[in-house]
């Protein structure tokens, strides 16, 4: 599996969203019964004040397999349109298909502690008492029944006491909270989009020399250089561990063997594997860069594995903060000393003037090489004292504080051009870190992203920084992990992966691509003709209808608020 915490991300949204739908479609009667039916086992009670209404379990599975309505769903369908009974029909025995050891595992670490406490302000075991410990065995023992997996309905049957309480204040405070972020969400979405067309319609630039969009070559194809790929070994900054990765060396088509071959380091997210990635080094391979696409052992795939086998409590412990980082580090370090690889171009190579292109948790990674400060320890501790229901990232974020409160040496000199795709910032880095990057970046977000949501983590973290070479990129219809392929290593069926991804995440695995090469050749090979790929125009007109990809150059808080407060 790529990414662990979005498929919590979206497990626990699409409960909460389950539950309120619940809450929703009862509340139109709750508020009218102020007598509390008898107590019976298998009963979720409504309570909304002083007021309660209890439902029979098995009165739900019967509307969920006949349709047909009995007690107060029965009432509470002459207040709700028939589409919306069809929709709460379908949603009761909806499954979500994740593994029961991953999920077990998951939710007895600190982030999945902290996604049960949010869960259980509204779901409960009595009035006042939180159903957190109870939601996480009901969910467990749903995904164990292989027949009937892990459904709402199936999560009512398990849940481990005779009687649930939905908090419907609460609940319907979430729902409310939850459809804010959608809101403002999608109105800072369009402002960028809309921004992102106004630009494109800007009469071009006079020059002659500089071609229009549609007639300059795709890079999304791939190019004609010719590559080997070499399986590699880093010893850790402190020796404790060994760090994979690939190296991509392209073959040098000028005679003269002294050309210098430019370099990129391709990092994925937490809980990743190499190879989901894999598709972007060799594309820029084929560009005649040098490429190593690593992952770090403390916070990868591996890590994953030893949560499952009970080896690990934590999917990433708060080291893995420093450990990511510093691994980039120490494999520039191992790389720089020529490694022994029976190539006649690895000495061509250059290691000093390095570009590199991070995802998620390797998003993190990569401004924090270049942005060389501190985690912001402050901002972290107000963060995380709050209930954060609606950034799953600060799930992650929120496990640096475990971190001892000292000095760390987190940057290299060597990175000088980043492109950060879905990065998780907004408070272990933050506007203090951000605005001390002297280095072009690109910040990539995706509109549909459930983990590390774009405006909070891409959109606004993007009008922190004051580099002059800027760009913020929009994948629009796309989840965390467009772009990222699947692969046959994924611990989630196709389904899962596909709704995480998004609409069309070919189209984000594309556009990323093309960014790449672009970036890239402009800012560290500098090869200004590839800046004309680098502007709205040209994002605009290449845009797949389906997926529109939109491109600025700078974005300022005040319009952010004005989308928000239109």
């Amino acid at each position: 599996m790529k990414y662990l915490s979005d498929a919590i991300a979206n497990f626990s949204s699409r409960l909460v969203s389950q539950s309120a739908a619940l809450m929703i479609l009862l509340s139109a009667i709750g508020l009218g019964i102020n007598v509390k039916s008898s107590e019976a086992a298998d009963t979720v009670n409504f309570r909304f004040n002083i007021f309660e209404v209890s439902v029979s379990v098995d009165d739900l599975e019967t509307f969920s397999k006949t349709g047909e309505l009995r007690g107060a769903l029965d009432m509470a369908s002459r207040y709700i349109s028939a589409s919306d009974m069809a929709t709460f029909r379908r949603i009761l025995t909806e499954r979500a298909d994740i593994s029961v050891v991953l999920l077990s595992r998951f939710l007895y670490t600190s982030q999945g502690e902290r996604a049960l406490d949010i869960l259980g302000d509204f779901i409960k075991t009595a009035p006042n008492l939180s159903g957190n410990r109870a939601i996480r065995a009901a969910a467990v023992l749903a995904t164990v029944d292989k027949q009937n997996g892990l459904s709402l309905l199936n999560f009512l049957r398990k849940f481990p006491t005779s009687d649930i309480y939905f908090d419907i204040q609460a609940g319907l405070q979430t729902v409310g909270e939850l459809s804010d972020l959608l809101q403002n969400t999608q109105k800072v979405v369009q402002m960028v989009n809309t921004e992102a067309t106004k630009q494109a319609a800007l009469p071009p630039s006079p020059s002659p020399s500089v071609p229009l969009p549609l007639q300059l070559p795709d890079l999304r194809n791939a190019a004609g250089a010719k590559w080997q790929r070499y399986s590699l070994t880093a010893p850790a900054l402190n020796n404790k561990y060994e760090i994979p990765f690939y190296l991509f060396i392209p073959q040098i088509n000028n005679a003269n063997l002294k050309t210098s071959i430019p370099a990129i380091v391709i990092y994925p997210g937490l809980s990743s594997s190499r190879e989901p990635l894999l598709y972007l080094a060799e594309h820029l391979a084929s560009y005649g860069f040098a490429v190593v696409l690593t992952v770090s052992p403390t916070s990868s795939a591996e890590q994953l594995d030893k949560l499952i086998i009970g080896a690990a409590s934590e999917i990433a412990p708060p080291e893995s903060f420093i450990d990511r980082p510093h691994d980039i580090t120490a494999v520039l370090n191992f790389l720089e000393k020529s490694p022994k690889v029976d190539n006649p171009y690895v000495a061509n190579i250059n290691w000093k003037n390095v570009g590199m292109v991070g995802h998620s948790f390797g998003g993190y990674a990569a401004l924090a090489l270049v942005s060389d400060a501190q985690i912001q320890s402050a901002d972290l501790a107000e963060v995380c004292q709050g209930k954060y229901k609606w950034n799953a990232s600060l799930l992650l974020q929120c496990v640096a504080l475990g971190l001892p409160n000292q000095t760390y040496k987190l940057g290299d000199p060597r990175i000088t051009a980043v492109i950060a795709v879905n990065p998780v910032t907004s408070h272990v880095l933050g506007k203090a870190a951000l605005s001390k990057i002297t280095v072009p970046i690109a910040v990539v977000g995706s509109s549909g992203d459930t983990f590390a949501p774009v405006v909070s983590e891409q959109i606004i973290p993007f009008t922190w920084l004051t580099t002059q070479n800027r760009y913020l990129v929009l994948f629009n219809k796309a989840g965390h992990t467009a772009v990222t392929a699947i692969t046959s290593g994924d611990r989630l069926s196709p389904e899962v992966s596909n709704a995480l991804a998004g609409a069309n995440p070919i189209a984000s695995q594309d556009y990323l691509k093309l960014l790449s090469v672009a970036f890239f050749k402009t800012h560290l090979v500098q090869e200004s003709s590839y800046a004309s790929y680098l502007t709205p125009e040209y994002f605009v007109n290449i845009s797949a209808p389906s997926a529109q990809a939109s491109l600025l150059r700078s974005l300022s808080m005040e319009q952010i608020d004005a989308a928000i407060t239109k």
